[in-house]
């Protein structure tokens, strides 16, 4: 672990023939805090992540995925989730690719930001799902489990990670109707823009900018305007009146968010 927070290490490590062999038997057998916390550190650049995401065919991603969801200490997990959040961040498309197609990678991810008892987990997991909305698109084969994965995590609102991934997301005309035809998730989109606290106010309004972009696709707005719940947190948000503990420049007509509202609603009239 202490070769690798040395800069000039951490590409010579990964080259070796047999480090990355040696770190996951000792993630396998013991030293799963030490040897993950080795695995952040690598992932810290950009040149390592492709060979680490498909060293021995996904055999690292697999490792990091057990520790996230089964080690008992949170050290471990904690390690485990920031190596994962590292490569999302510092990825090649090959990255990308290869950590999308693992088939439980994305499910792990969700589930850890629901229920890990650590705060440090679910925070670096929601950002590594923010991440790989950035790059991972329609048609890539894995595009259905992130958005799978993002629907499930769309109970986490201590930060907008997850908010903020499913408008990254709509701002790609080609995500729009896959987003609205996939099972919960304009329900899991509604029920962020339908949040009222204060404290809110940053997942609120890059819920509201996600539903306003998928409507703009023409093909999405019959699943849209058919669910109840999107037409009632549109419909709500245009008449706010600042009362309570809505905040009324979020969805004034002069705001951005009030402008939204407004295409989002005069975008779905036509199918109604």
């Amino acid at each position: 672990m202490n070769l690798a927070y040395e800069d000039e290490n951490k590409e010579l490590m990964v080259v070796h023939a047999h480090m990355l062999e040696t770190l996951v038997r000792l993630i396998q057998v013991l030293y799963t805090s030490l040897s993950s916390a080795a695995m952040f550190t690598l992932a810290c650049v950009v040149g390592n992540t492709e060979r680490m995401a498909s060293f021995c065919d996904g055999e690292i991603l697999e490792c990091l995925r057990r520790v996230l969801s089964e080690d008992p200490v949170d050290e471990a997990r904690i390690n485990s989730a920031e190596a994962l959040f590292n490569m999302t961040r510092n990825n090649t498309e090959e990255t990308v690719q290869r950590m999308g197609d693992h088939p439980r990678f994305l499910a792990t991810l969700a589930r850890a930001v629901l229920t890990d008892y650590s705060a440090d987990v679910r925070i670096y997991c929601a950002r590594a799902l923010e991440w790989m909305s950035a790059d991972v698109h329609y048609p890539m084969n894995c595009h259905a489990m992130l958005l799978s994965a993002l629907t499930v995590s769309a109970q986490w609102t201590k930060t907008s990670c997850i908010a903020e991934a499913m408008k990254t997301q709509a701002t790609l005309a080609e995500n729009r109707l896959p987003m609205a035809a996939h099972d919960g998730l304009l329900q899991a989109l509604s029920n962020l823009a339908l949040l009222e606290s204060l404290t809110d106010s940053d997942v609120r309004k890059s819920a509201i900018a996600a539903l306003e972009m998928i409507s703009r696709e023409p093909r999405a707005r019959p699943y849209m305007v058919k669910n109840e719940q999107v037409m009632t947190a549109l419909t709500k948000a245009s008449f706010a009146t600042g009362d309570g503990e809505i905040v009324l420049d979020d969805f004034d007509e002069s705001s951005t968010t009030g402008r939204m509202i407004k295409r989002a609603l005069k975008n779905l009239a036509g199918s109604l």
